[in-house]
């Protein structure tokens, strides 16, 4: 046995790189399989250069297949470890700097895009990371490897964004552009004029026309949106804010589609709109399908009609009942998560 032991701390060893680039051992025969797959760490400069530049480059890059500034392991992997953007020991070689000097070769010039490049930004005060340390940073790196595997760490569901969720409830409630906005100019600009904020308006301030109105904007913010423009990073969390703004807009936005004249989204031709517990609990089946993509069970409709609807039916008007059942689909979990 004790042969044996000595045997096994003779063996040789390799190691296997952890999502923040620690090592552990494996054994020797796993050692050409895990260097295929383990990606350089992120070195502290490399922290310190994506901390300078992620204030003017974020807005338009946190999330996605270039959400470069998401989170460290987003900078190493998808920027610092592609050498099509990074050329390790090569700054003129990489696009990150041509980007950044305002001279890129691919589909923009510069970075961020706008009327100045970083370069530029930098000459004036605004960004406060010279693109010269920039450019060191690249010349000092060694060549870099990405981490192959998937990242365990990943988030396995998404929650829609501000612009699908407008997209989404616009189809859903049978609402369009047109009942919310008309078409006005500013300056010879089209521009969308709001019928009245009364109704929940919401657009996003790069929309085209854009929006007159800054609580058009505010909406869309508050349901974590982003804006290129305004350098507005997009917010998925599901903060006070965003549940307290999708509560407000589906509460109205049910009541404009119940109210909008030969609006079929929410009921079809055919079926009734009416207090009778066997047509409301049919609207009910039919909506989970509509909202959710998944039918209601009995009890899960008849608990649905007993808490929500009910208490809020009167006996002249089921409109606020149809209109907290509807918001109810709205702020279902599996609807704002996908």
């Amino acid at each position: 046995m004790k042969h044996f032991t000595l045997l096994l701390l003779a063996l040789p060893v390799a190691f296997a790189c952890g999502r923040d680039g620690t090592a552990s051992e494996l054994p020797a025969g796993a050692r050409a399989q895990d260097q295929a797959a383990c990606g350089t760490p992120a070195s502290a400069e490399t922290l310190r250069i994506m901390e300078g530049l992620k204030p003017h480059c974020e807005g338009c890059h946190a999330q996605g297949a270039r959400g470069y500034f998401a989170s460290a392991n987003a900078f190493q992997s998808l920027l610092v470890s592609d050498a099509r953007l990074v050329k390790a020991g090569s700054p003129d070689d990489s696009e990150l700097i041509r980007l950044l000097e305002g001279r890129g070769s691919a589909a923009f010039k510069q970075m961020p895009i706008g009327e100045k490049s970083y370069a530029q930004l930098v000459s004036d005060g605004t960004a406060t990371l010279p693109v010269a340390e920039v450019r060191a940073w690249v010349q000092g790196l060694t060549t870099q490897q990405r981490d192959a595997r998937p990242d365990p760490a990943a988030p396995r569901i998404t929650r829609l964004s501000a612009t699908q969720a407008q997209r989404a409830l616009y189809q859903q409630l049978g609402l369009t552009h047109e009942d919310f906005f008309v078409i006005a100019k500013e300056f010879g600009i089209p521009m969308a004029e709001s019928r009245g904020d009364d109704l929940y308006p919401l657009q996003p301030p790069d929309a085209v026309p854009a929006p007159r109105q800054n609580p058009t904007a505010e909406r869309f913010y508050g349901l974590g949106g982003g804006s290129v423009m305004n350098q507005t990073s997009p917010d998925r969390s599901t903060s006070p804010t965003f549940a307290l703004t999708l509560t407000q807009v589906s509460q109205r936005w049910c009541r404009l589609s119940l109210a909008k004249v030969g609006n079929v989204a929410l009921f079809p031709a055919g079926t009734r709109r009416t207090a009778d517990p066997t047509d409301v609990k049919a609207t009910l089946r039919r909506w989970s399908l509509h909202f959710l993509g998944e039918r209601f069970t009995d009890a899960q409709v008849d608990a649905l009609y007993a808490d929500v609807f009910v208490p809020l039916s009167t006996p002249t008007d089921t409109e606020p009942a149809y209109v907290g059942v509807c918001s109810y689909f709205i702020r279902h979990p599996h609807w704002i998560f996908y």
